[in-house]
Order: structure tokens, then sequence, then C-alpha cells
């Protein structure tokens, strides 16, 4: 089973700020799996979706981030 959270902010793109959101989630065990830019019709915000293999390992990044003040939804599990 795998487990991911996303990771939304409001454009424009910060590739900084990307680079620091993914350097927490790789330190604890994710992956980035998709990053999704604004399209300029239906969302001007920036989402990053991260994988985990373990459950702990997601929650323990999505508090890390919530602590920075990010945006965090999940995690949630998906797949076999």
């Amino acid at each position: 089973m795998s487990f991911m959270f996303e990771v939304y902010y409001k454009a424009p793109v910060d590739l900084k700020r990307e680079e620091e959101i993914t350097g927490v989630v790789k330190r604890l065990g994710g992956t980035l799996d998709c990053r999704e830019a604004p399209d300029g019709t239906s969302s001007d915000a920036v989402c990053l979706t991260y994988e985990f293999s373990e459950l702990e390992s997601a929650q323990e990044a999505a508090a890390s981030l919530r602590q920075r003040g990010d945006h965090v939804e999940g995690p949630v599990s998906y797949g076999s």
C-alpha cells in the first residue's frame, strides 16, 4: 500500500519553496510524484503530490510541513 499527500501554495511558481518542501519530504522517505502548475482557468495554486511507502512517515512529513505553515491535504492511502 502507498500513502500520499498534496501540498498547495498560491501562484506564482516558487522553485526555492518547492526545494525546501521536497527536502523535508525526502528526509522522511517520500518522493515527489506529481507537480501541477496553475493552468490559469480553474486554480491559481501549485499542487505538489508526494508518495510514501509508510503511513507513519507520511504523517510525520505532513506534520513537519504544517509546522512550517504549508497547506497539506492528507495523508491518505491509495494503491496496493
